[in-house]
């Protein structure tokens, strides 16, 4: 089995409890990734919402030198990649792929030459927003748009080839960066995002954003986020696979691929970490589909993504 997972907030994790990469009790740890035959990991610094967006833009920096010296003493078995087409190189080599995100562009702060600074150290994604009302503009919970400062920085990601994520965008918000998408011909991506149609949580992503996502030839990350896959706290496998499903209803075989938000979030019944998706695999088989769209899901469609629009 090969996985390409486009969201996980291990590097924050590892930091706040000055853990290692190479072995914890958290849902990412290299010894666990290695029952993959090749992973790859959009790896996402996560800036807390109770810091400003300057204290955020300096957390940054420390989270940054924390994994950087984690994918430094691990070299062997990790490396960051800047540019897709070294993916396959590194895969051939049996070497996993970490593959930097920002969550939250706020650190910003009106600062639009921060995010040349960011593409400088690897930043090849960015989820615009995460909650309440930014700099950048509206997030989930609210019904407000981008600003004008969210517009530039959606512009500013399209031409130094950085990708805009929707996931955590308000409604509005996310019909606004899809629209500049468009007029720029440039694929996003919503890599922690389930379906509203399958359940009307705010965090989840409506059927015409899915749609427009996959006009784009962009991806959308399925996430493992309990609270939003069912109403309660009993979700399980089965609630995974009714938004895979619904996904696919939509013509999204190329376009859905798996965004679990691991060390983010509460697992649904039956997965404990990351070694446990075979658990989903299975369920996915089980349920009738092939080989390919599960291969597709688990990393053909982001290998292709990535391979295609990461530079």
């Amino acid at each position: 089995m090969k996985l390409i997972d486009l969201h996980c907030d291990t590097a924050n994790r590892i930091h706040r409890k000055n853990a290692i990469l190479a072995k914890n009790d958290f849902h990412i740890s290299l010894d666990k990734v290695t029952k993959y035959d090749n992973y790859a990991q959009f790896t996402a610094f996560y800036i807390d919402s109770r810091l400003s967006d300057e204290e955020g833009y300096l957390k940054f920096y420390e989270m940054y030198g924390y994994f950087s010296a984690e994918l430094a003493e691990n070299k062997e078995r990790i490396t960051k990649i800047s540019d897709g087409r070294e993916l396959p190189a590194v895969w051939e080599s049996g070497r996993a792929a970490a593959i930097f995100s920002i969550e939250d562009a706020r650190i910003l702060a009106g600062d639009i030459s921060r995010l040349d600074t960011l593409y400088k150290k690897g930043a090849r994604s960015l989820v615009l927003l995460w909650g309440g009302e930014t700099i950048i503009g509206g997030s989930h919970n609210t019904d407000v748009g981008l600003t004008d400062f969210g517009r530039q920085v959606m512009l500013r990601c399209f031409e130094l080839g950085i990708i805009p994520d929707v996931s955590h965008a308000s409604e509005r918000s996310a019909d606004e960066m899809i629209e500049i998408a468009h007029t720029c011909s440039k694929p996003v991506i919503a890599s922690h995002s389930n379906s509203y149609s399958v359940y009307p949580h705010s965090r989840n992503l409506r059927d015409r954003h899915f749609s427009a996502i996959r006009e784009l030839s962009g991806l959308v990350g399925i996430s493992l986020c309990r609270s939003h896959l069912a109403p309660g706290k009993g979700a399980n496998v089965d609630d995974v696979l009714r938004h895979i499903e619904h996904y696919l209803s939509l013509g999204g075989e190329d376009t859905v691929a798996l965004g679990c938000d691991f060390d983010g979030a509460d697992l649904p019944e039956g997965i404990r970490d990351i070694t446990d998706l075979d658990i989903l695999a299975d369920r996915l088989a089980k349920a009738g589909y092939s080989d390919e769209i599960i291969e597709k899901i688990f990393w053909k469609n982001a290998k292709r993504f990535i391979e295609e629009n990461i530079r």
